[in-house]
């Protein structure tokens, strides 16, 4: 049958006329209850023909009808812009008052949409493939483009069929229904600031219980995806749980290069002089008032700033504009159309003040209230209308929400959020007035009025205030100050709200310190301790959960149940070890394995607690440097655990992570070949484990990269490698869904820019060690217990820019590395390992760049701090080895070759040693024979020279046998300076012949 024929209203129409009935043409726009009685009619006189075409009536009629159910839900993506003539009789003051902020909006801004064509490549792609979640978290720092972007997306998408729009407040559990009534259809929801969102959670229930037809999308805009995903996971059922972490995340990073940017900052320039009809400022194709990795809502600020600023800016040209500068240029402009349409007689609003309007704008975007009775509720609490009739009051309410239609998905805002966030915070700190004039009046100052807004919260709006806050602090710090003084307000009630704020903001570390201690301060019973607990995901806040475990600590020894203060020590221990406190975290270890030792021998049920304590004992140990207690720590954890799985099949996870301890421990105490054995069962029973149950993927993780270490130690660098790269594969996969598996990732890829060096993969190891240094940078900021890893990450960057032949770059990141581990050994004397190694590449990076003075003063304290450490345990002495070799290298280099000399033949005294006890070593041996070779040639000892020369030779060519890559090109190199030094005293055929 033909396409046409296939239409229901054509098959309608011809049954009608089979049937001998005139068909009947029904516009659409009739009335659904006309169009009932004619389909009845035509019903009567058809027959089962009339029958037909009455269920296409009432297929077209369920389908409207859906389309009105899902109308409801979702608001349309583009609403008409205020359009609201300002009052008075100065025509003057009336032409200039006008909006500002309103064209810095997405959904009004009249310049062109830039960029983005990946992130909309993937939006399709997305929308698309029926396989994938329905849920995308798409987010990016504040102003970086990311509603921009939807609208762009979400219309081109309208296009294609799609019904789309911005999810109402508290319409989510509606959703689900409207778009499975849908036969067919494509529905795609936007949930813009979806970390302030109380109905995510109705939202995630409705998608998990989703079985319509209809193909339904959500998309979930937030400034920290993955910290709402955490957040979301606390407070959704386990069922649900699932849904949350398969949810596709688009991350949007700052757009454009430097060029990008000015070409955009001209055309915004023009855009908005054209739009608010007044001649643009003169802009340069070449220069601009920007910088890379500005975001997109600072240069349209600073482009409109340019157009409204009547006196030059006070930053030089092609500097930014101090963001508070550009933000109350604008703030001026908008208080200017405040105050011109608060004239109109229609308000009745005679003798307002600027500051009060601000203050009602402050109000009502804090605090968002639902309708004319909240706001003047909320009003109130302004001193100036504490007193004010009910009428004034409801008329400003009026007048604000006319300004600013209030957007029922994120209440009302005044502009884009970085400036609404400005604006708020300003008016509630004692800092200069945002609107022009001065904020303190009659009735007192800002923190007055602060004061008056803040206190005596009613619980949600607690909550409301303190997400607002925690998102205005990541652009105005001083807003920290205000979280923290409406947290202790009341914490006990409010911590759950503070806890989803630090979660879901890019200012985590902060806002944990400022939770943690009001939650420190709190009296909090065992329930609320306990259901805060549950909210918090592993290493995602780390002080806060330190406070709760100490609080459950408490708790536990008033009861004197054992048990309890038994976990209670074990959780401190952990939480000890997140925020870099080792030593306490040792003696909270300590006393938890005390505590468990006595409950296991009085009840073995206890037995699979004192392993797991036991195994946080050993990490302890590890991280204080004692490790020969930590080795015996270990083999006790592994022995338990072995048995205990031997009983009960489901502790097999602890098993492998007790194997996965002890194979670090053997390699940390030199005992490489049996750390090897027992890293590869680590890894092989993770396998088994991670096959039946993929949560156990980050386990298997931790096995490889432990692998790969215990290869590398015994000179498998190829399986190393191997090894290393299936481990950055899957961590990559782990930290995709989870933020808090990138220290994970982080780690995998420093073990795989090692096993690269290890086989001559330079370039490749580069790239690794760049992008371990970017995820190290962001973990530190946000975290300082990760600044050692970030330290180590710098020195191995270092290290590897000099393979590269970076050697002004490399010299930088050694210098970095090393102020970091001075800071960080100065406060705890644990990180003098990290010091000294440190110190060790800034010697060679140092050297590279001919500044041997200063290199021979690190490498002397290299190797003093080297050798204390080696004194203390003999796993250093690897190290101390290569600190010696480049110390006698660096003496070589200013012609010190008497005492070089001696540093020399100590350093292959060493090595000796070292590589007879492990072959992995020999190519330290090898380099140490190779200085001492050139050294000895210096003093006159040409035949000793020679003898050690070719002994470092043949060491070299057999390495390059095994790893031409790493060693052919230096094996090459030695080979031709020894034959070099043969002709030159005069036995030129063994010169030749050599090696041949």
């Amino acid at each position: 049958m033909v396409r046409w024929a296939k239409n229901p209203w054509v098959l309608g129409v011809v049954a009608s006329v089979g049937a001998g009935v005139p068909p009947l043409v029904v516009p659409a726009g009739w009335p659904l209850v006309w169009r009932a009685v004619i389909a009845a009619v035509v019903a009567g006189l058809a027959g089962a023909s009339g029958s037909y075409f009455g269920v296409v009536l009432s297929r077209a009629e369920e389908s409207a009808a859906a389309r009105e159910a899902l109308a409801a839900v979702l608001e349309p993506l583009q609403v008409p812009r205020p359009e609201l003539a300002s009052g008075g009789d100065d025509p003057t003051e009336a032409a200039r008052a006008r909006a500002v902020l309103e064209d810095l909006l997405p959904q009004w801004c009249p310049t062109r949409f830039w960029g983005r064509r990946a992130e909309l490549d993937r939006w399709w792609a997305w929308c698309r493939d029926e396989a994938v979640s329905g849920l995308l978290v798409m987010d990016g720092p504040g102003g970086c483009g990311k509603t921009r972007l939807a609208l762009r997306a979400a219309a081109q998408s309208a296009g294609d069929g799609w019904v789309t729009g911005w999810l109402g407040e508290g319409k989510a559990a509606a959703l689900a229904d409207a778009a499975a009534a849908v036969p067919g259809g494509k529905v795609l929801a936007l949930v813009d600031d979806a970390d302030s969102r109380t109905d995510l959670g109705a939202l995630l229930e409705a998608m998990a219980g989703y079985r319509g037809q209809a193909r339904l999308r959500v998309v979930l805009i937030a400034r920290n995806g993955s910290g709402l995903v955490q957040a979301l996971a606390g407070r959704i059922p386990e069922r649900h749980a699932a849904l949350v972490k398969a949810a596709a995340v688009m991350s949007l990073q700052p757009l454009g290069e430097s060029a990008d940017l000015v070409r955009w900052y001209g055309e915004a320039v023009h855009a908005f002089a054209h739009a608010r009809g007044v001649t643009p400022p003169p802009v340069s194709a070449m220069v601009a008032p920007i910088r890379a990795g500005q975001t997109l809502i600072e240069v349209l600020a600073e482009a409109m700033a340019a157009v409204l600023r009547t006196t030059p800016p006070t930053a030089p040209p092609g500097v930014p504009t101090p963001v508070d500068e550009v933000a109350r240029v604008l703030m001026e402009h908008e208080a200017r159309w405040w105050r011109a349409t608060a004239a109109a007689d229609r308000w009745g609003l005679a003798d307002v003040t600027d500051v009060l309007l601000a203050r009602v704008m402050v109000a009502l975007v804090l605090f968002a209230p639902a309708g004319d009775q909240a706001a003047v509720r909320i009003l109130r609490r302004i001193p100036e209308l504490a007193d004010a009739s009910s009428e004034r009051v409801l008329n400003l309410a009026r007048w604000a929400h006319a300004l600013y239609p209030a957007d029922t998905s994120a209440g009302m805002r005044v502009g884009p959020d970085v400036l609404t966030d400005w604006f708020v915070t300003t008016h509630l700190t004692n800092q200069p007035a945002s609107t022009g004039s001065d904020t303190t009046d009659a009735t007192g100052d800002t923190s007055e009025f602060a004061r008056h807004l803040l206190t005596g919260l009613e619980e949600e709006q607690a909550g409301r205030v303190l997400t607002v806050l925690a998102r205005a602090g990541e652009h105005h710090p001083p807003a920290q100050r205000l979280f923290e003084q409406v947290l202790d307000g009341d914490p006990v009630r409010r911590a759950h709200y503070a806890v989803h704020a630090a979660l879901t903001t890019t200012r985590r570390h902060d806002l944990d310190l400022a939770t943690a201690a009001a939650l420190a301060r709190a009296d909090l019973d065992p329930d609320t301790t306990t259901r805060l607990t549950a909210l918090i995901p592993d290493h995602a806040l780390p002080h806060c959960a330190l406070a709760l475990a100490r609080h459950h600590l408490r708790h536990a020894r008033t009861t004197t149940h054992r048990p309890d203060a038994a976990l209670a020590l074990h959780y401190i221990a952990v939480a000890l070890d997140q925020v870099g406190e080792y030593h306490e975290g040792l003696q909270a270890a300590r006393e938890a394995v005390t505590l468990f030792r006595e409950l296991a021998a009085e009840n073995p049920t206890h037995l699979p607690g004192l392993a797991s304590a036991l195994r946080s004992l050993t990490v302890a140990l590890d991280r204080v440097g004692e490790y020969d207690e930590e080795l015996q720590v270990a083999r006790e954890a592994l022995t338990l655990s072995r048995d205990i799985a031997a009983d009960n099949p489901t502790h097999r996870l602890e098993l492998a992570n007790a194997l996965s301890n002890l194979a670090a421990t053997l390699n940390e105490v030199g005992e490489y070949h049996e750390g090897l054995h027992v890293a590869q069962e680590a890894v092989a029973l993770s396998r088994e484990l991670a096959a039946d149950y993929p949560a156990h993927r980050p386990e298997l993780a931790a096995a490889l990269r432990r692998l790969t270490a215990a290869l590398d130690q015994v000179g498998e660098y190829d399986e190393g490698l191997q090894a290393a790269r299936e481990a950055v594969t899957l961590c990559r996969e782990l930290a995709a869904g989870n933020a808090t598996h990138r220290p994970e990732l982080a780690s995998a890829l420093s073990n795989l820019a090692v096993a690269l060096s290890l086989v001559g993969e330079y370039d490749e190891e580069l790239q690794a060690e760049r992008e371990a240094i970017a995820l190290r940078r962001d973990l530190a900021a946000s975290n300082p217990a990760h600044r050692p890893t970030l330290a180590s990450a710098l020195h191995n960057l270092a290290a590897t820019l000099y393979q590269v032949g970076e050697h002004d770059e490399g010299l930088q990141a050694a210098r970095e590395a090393v102020t970091l581990c001075r800071e960080l050994a100065a406060g705890n004397a644990t990180h003098r390992p990290e010091l000294a190694s440190a110190l060790r590449i800034l010697t060679v990076a140092l050297a590279q760049v001919g500044e041997y003075d200063e290199g021979l003063r690190v490498a002397r304290e290299a190797v003093t701090l080297y050798r204390d450490l080696a004194a203390d345990h003999s796993t250093h002495r690897l190290a101390l080895a290569s600190a010696l070799h480049n110390l006698a290298a660096t003496l070589y280099q200013i012609d010190e070759y008497d005492e070089g000399l001696h540093v020399a033949r100590e350093t292959v005294a060493l090595c000796r040693d070292l590589a007879a006890s492990n072959p992995a070593h020999r190519p330290t041996l090898a380099s140490a024979l190779h200085n001492l070779a050139a050294t000895l040639d210096q003093v006159g000892e040409y035949r000793e020279g020679l003898r050690t020369a070719r002994e470092a030779v043949t060491l070299y060519r057999d390495l390059a046998a095994r790893h031409p890559k790493r060693f052919r090109q230096v094996y090459l190199h030695a080979r031709g300076n020894l034959q070099r030094r043969m002709a030159e005293r005069g036995d030129h055929d063994d010169a030749i012949t050599f090696d041949l």
